[in-house]
């Protein structure tokens, strides 16, 4: 899949002939995106939306910086059920060749996902009777994202995101003693994300 999206990226007829002079980004732009985010057998598919400053730094290469929320649910029986809230924070390195009309760019950076997981009131019953767990968290975790994308006419967006994040269930809970218990299980939050969005220019070249 990975392979697919990248050659049709590259089979596209994206290169300027005067890449300088016929730059086609704003040397500042703020980027807003909507998106849904594909399911990947431990988290649901769910709503993203994310905020987006962008400095062109020099042709043809871009710096980003986002904050997305996201939501979703955990649905796999070997963990934890509930609702994931999710507020990744993360900076991207931007490759982009182009036109007016019609713009290929990829992306590689690193996130930093602020997790916060709120757990079925079934879920905590269950591991409280047989674990004796009272309480369930997930920790915030650094990640990477691959990002594919095209913009039209300068303004609209369409990007397609792989990303990979591992984080940690925390369950804690009263030992027979009465001393504390914590336990630890990794799980993954990473996915596909397919987002549209709108830029507005905040400086020109």
């Amino acid at each position: 899949m990975n392979a697919m999206l990248t050659a049709l990226w590259l089979s596209l007829p994206l290169a300027p002939l005067n890449p300088v002079e016929e730059d086609t980004l704003a040397s500042m732009n703020a980027h807003f995106t909507v998106a849904v985010t594909t399911p990947n057998g431990i988290i649901s598919a769910g709503p993203e939306i994310s905020a987006k400053y962008e400095i062109l730094v020099v042709h043809p290469f871009v710096v980003r910086g986002a904050v997305d929320f996201k939501y979703c649910h955990t649905v796999s029986e070997l963990f934890p059920k509930g609702e994931l809230i999710s507020l990744p924070l993360s900076l991207d390195a931007i490759y982009y060749r182009g036109t007016d009309h019609l713009t290929g760019y990829i992306g590689f950076g690193a996130l930093y996902a602020i997790n916060s997981f709120n757990p079925k009131s079934s879920t905590i019953d269950s591991l409280m009777r047989y674990e004796s767990v009272t309480n369930v968290d997930m920790r915030h975790e650094w990640g990477y994202r691959l990002t594919l994308g095209l913009r039209y006419q300068r303004a609209y967006s369409l990007e397609i995101s792989i990303s990979e994040i591992y984080p940690e269930f925390v369950m804690s809970g009263a030992g027979p003693d009465g001393e504390i218990t914590r336990s630890m299980v990794t799980t993954r939050v990473g996915g596909f994300r397919l987002s549209v969005g709108y830029l507005f220019p905040i400086r020109e070249l």
